[in-house]
């Protein structure tokens, strides 16, 4: 049981003593403590802002270069609504002459079919006259 009252003894002279940390909390170590606090928090605050900053900036670049892909996506539109005007003229000047080249071509395949009918016909009237000759012939 000695060992109790030592442990008592020991407990009591733990215990916290009021004006013993309120010296440790004095002015002047409040006033430091203070001052440590609103550097870091001066500091945080900076470095928050510092990345605000390179975002913003980050942004502008971006908006700019997207600003510049646009205008030459829309000049290379532009040149090629040209070049297809331009092509559209073309191909309707050549429409009549391909017009007048499929008339022509539907006015051959008629003459062919012509040439063909009096071949056919001149054919004919060869071996009827060939009929005619030859009995005489005979």
């Amino acid at each position: 049981m000695s060992s109790t009252p030592t442990s008592a003894t020991s407990a009591t002279q733990n215990t916290l003593k009021p004006d013993e940390y309120n010296k440790g909390l004095d002015q002047e170590h409040i006033t430091k403590l203070t001052h440590e606090a609103y550097k870091h928090f001066t500091e945080y605050t900076k470095a928050e802002l510092k990345m605000t900053v390179e975002d913003c900036q980050l942004l502008e670049k971006m908006n700019t270069t997207t600003q510049e892909k646009y205008t030459q996506m829309s000049e290379m539109s532009q040149r090629l609504m040209k070049e297809m005007s331009k092509l559209q003229n073309t191909y309707a000047d050549f429409s009549n002459f391909i017009q007048q080249i499929e008339d022509i071509h539907q006015q051959s395949i008629e003459m062919e079919n012509i040439a063909k009918a009096l071949d056919e016909y001149s054919t004919y009237l060869e071996n009827k006259l060939l009929k005619v000759v030859s009995p005489k012939t005979t």
